[in-house]
């Protein structure tokens, strides 16, 4: 097999795992930009610039998506530390991620992004934030 003839078949046994790692919604967010988008939110909140948001940081966003602070805070902060860093914050927001994915297909449709917003116009605690 010459080596042109081995790129072609390389490509042709690549192309499934291309297909399958492509946006496979049009409008929909992955985890990824899930992640970056809301982490992005967060860390404004850091106003000293230390790279974490501690409690009294987290209080800035206030009034922000309906959710109280204190108490997502406190969910995130898992080691107790005082401070929110970039790995608690992803943890929390791939397991908020999960819970919204209803369909289980790596994308957040629309309609599981409102779904998410109706739940918390409603209160409902069927829908726990981190």
């Amino acid at each position: 097999m010459t080596p042109s003839s081995l790129f072609v078949v390389s490509l042709a046994l690549a192309t499934p795992a291309l297909a399958q790692s492509a946006p496979p919604i049009a409008g929909g967010m992955t985890l990824d930009r899930f992640v970056a988008r809301q982490t992005e939110r967060i860390m404004a909140a850091d106003t000293d610039g230390d790279g974490r948001v501690s409690k009294a940081e987290m209080q800035s966003l206030a009034g922000r998506g309906g959710r109280d602070p204190a108490r997502m805070f406190d969910r995130m902060d898992t080691n107790h530390d005082g401070y929110l860093d970039r790995d608690e914050i992803r943890a929390a927001l791939t397991a908020r991620f999960h819970r919204m994915d209803r369909n289980g297909d790596g994308v957040l449709g629309a309609d599981e992004r409102m779904a998410r917003r109706g739940a918390k116009a409603a209160g409902n605690p069927a829908t726990p934030q981190p």
